[in-house]
């Protein structure tokens, strides 16, 4: 297939509207996890019921987030990215406006949460087409760590941004101006994207769209190094979606940390896995040779979780988050990249989502692991040690699939 791939001004107007489409889907969803305590004295809980239902909370985001990877992202290979990620981003925004409206009331949080899910899981699987079709292949973990660093920024500027908006007026505030972010970037996007991607085959409705769903995914599920790349990639999601979402908490009620002070922790630390994913991504895309290097980083990742749990001082917490951050931020960016590698470009919406879905799906039990075992134990380390073990066991899957990596062109 000819390919007409983007240079010069339009490559970077694609890839940064690929980073705010991002950025602001993961303002969307991780929000609540500097609100949280917030959320926690609005309903009265006590910090065993915080662990409990907080981490339900947070975790079911994930479940909707899975089965939406794998249901829904083969209409990316249909109807094309640009479709897709608009109507995902319109979808997103006002279920987001709605969670600040009925937050109070538990049930319909729980059924939110759950819909956000459902909403953004052809997020990723979009921008991965887009890169796959639109970048060469020499650009193409750079291009997926561009808009992969999204996750860090977010947080970032939920730690410096939104805490103190949160604590100026209210979290169900904050979620209302994360609903206008996204509605506003769906109209940039509808105006300034286009659909530079040639189709197969345009489908006359959903019946036809998903009638060889089953079978592109069988497809995938065969493809050599498939499931290497995918346990690497949960691996890696059991430890992010527990230290992201429970970060803040855990630095208030394991280290000590004034609330105040996480306005300036929380960005230094995620500033971390900003340049980590555009160190890695570069010495990557330069090197060649990213199984093993992503493998490195990510064992180095566990090593420097582990003395983040006995670092005493707010400096010394703060470095090993630091580190622990930079180090883990690679593989995410590199799964792709890695993925991209091996999977007929007409299965990459499809094959992303799976990937996605299933690393996401069953990277719920990040959260909610911490989550049960500080309600059980009164104590983080458990769920600390948890995290850091994940980390070594994707350091181990991703240097596997160094037999199957194709090399950049």
């Amino acid at each position: 297939m000819t390919h007409h791939y983007y240079h010069g001004r339009a490559a970077v107007l694609v890839a940064f509207l690929l980073f705010l489409s991002t950025l602001v889907g993961y303002i969307s969803r991780s929000t609540i996890s500097v609100a949280l305590p917030f959320i926690s004295s609005d309903y009265g809980w006590t910090p065993e019921q915080q662990g409990f239902w907080g981490g339900i909370l947070l975790g079911i985001f994930l479940v909707g987030y899975g089965i939406s990877n794998v249901l829904l992202s083969p209409l990316i290979d249909r109807y094309g990215p640009r479709m897709v990620l608009i109507a995902s981003m319109v979808i997103w925004s006002v279920i987001t406006f709605f969670t600040g409206v009925l937050g109070l009331i538990f049930g319909a949080f729980i059924i939110l949460r759950l819909l956000l899910g459902l909403s953004q899981g052809v997020l990723f699987p979009s921008a991965s087409k887009i890169a796959r079709v639109q970048f060469e292949p020499r650009m193409r973990s750079r291009v997926n760590g561009f808009y992969m660093s999204s996750m860090f920024v977010s947080n970032l500027l939920i730690g410096l941004l939104m805490l103190p908006l949160i604590q100026a007026t209210s979290w169900q505030f904050v979620l209302y101006v994360a609903a206008g972010l996204g509605l506003l970037l769906a109209g940039i996007i509808f105006m300034r994207l286009k659909e530079n991607i040639q189709l197969e085959l345009r489908p006359k409705g959903l019946r036809e769209a998903y009638t060889n769903i089953l079978a592109g995914l069988r497809e995938t599920s065969r493809t050599k190094g498939f499931w290497l790349v995918t346990a690497a990639d949960t691996s890696m999601n059991l430890a992010w979606w527990g230290l992201s979402l429970w970060l803040p908490t855990f630095l208030i009620e394991s280290k000590g940390f004034p609330v105040d002070d996480l306005i300036w922790a929380l960005p230094l630390i995620y500033v971390g896995g900003f340049l980590g994913i555009f160190v890695g991504s570069w010495l990557s895309d330069r090197l060649g040779r990213r199984s093993d290097i992503t493998a490195i980083f990510s064992a180095n990742g566990a090593v420097a979780l582990l003395i983040c749990l006995v670092a005493s001082s707010e400096v010394q917490v703060v470095a090993a988050c630091f580190v622990t951050f930079f180090c883990i931020s690679l593989l995410p960016a590199n799964a792709y990249t890695l993925l991209q590698g091996i999977i007929p470009e007409r299965l990459t919406g499809s094959s992303t989502g799976l990937l996605n879905g299933i690393s996401n799906g069953l990277g719920v039990l990040g959260p909610m692991i911490i989550g049960f075992s500080v309600a059980l134990t009164a104590g983080w380390e458990a769920g600390i040690v948890f995290i850091a073990i994940t980390q070594l066991m994707a350091a181990w899957f991703v240097h596997s699939f160094r037999k199957y990596e194709m090399p950049a062109e």
